[in-house]
């Protein structure tokens, strides 16, 4: 009785269902490359950037207004017997406060990510641009930082 072995040999040449060495290669060095790619970009554009959009957008819409609401207490009797919410001028202190928010959440918006992140980020950008036909324009529209693309020569 034969037995058979369960090793495959290896295949120098590609067939119908079967991937050679090089393409399993080149598979997995485009998948590497995509996740530095979406990590890099993803650790420059959080949520938290997004927050602090929406923050400085409500900050300037209060400076532009001049007005704030905030909660009143409600007496009746001399007694207090609840809060409504009632739109009140800004106080010079107020305005202040609310530039210096808004000062502090702009300074947040240039999020840099981890060195080491950027560096492979950096190396492997030319490369995977050409593969993917990304001109210098998409890859700024997508958020790639113009010092970025200028340090590898896009």
């Amino acid at each position: 009785m034969a037995t058979r072995g369960t090793a495959k040999k290896p295949e120098a040449k590609g067939r119908r269902g079967n991937i050679t060495a090089e393409a399993r290669e080149k598979g997995a060095i485009s998948k590497s490359q995509r996740g530095i790619f979406n990590r890099y970009l993803r650790a420059l554009q959080g949520r938290a950037l997004e927050r602090n959009r929406e923050k400085i957008a409500e900050i300037d819409e209060t400076l532009a207004r001049g007005r704030q609401v905030r909660k009143a207490p409600v007496f009746k009797n001399g007694k207090r017997i609840g809060t409504r919410e009632k739109e009140l001028p800004l106080l010079p202190s107020e305005r202040a406060k609310l530039m210096a928010s808004r000062i502090q959440l702009e300074a947040n918006l240039t999020r840099k990510a981890p060195d080491e992140l950027r560096g492979e980020f950096l190396a492997i950008l030319p490369d995977y641009a050409a593969k993917n036909s990304l001109t210098r324009d998409i890859l700024l529209s997508v958020g790639v930082p113009a010092e970025d693309l200028a340090a590898v020569g896009l």
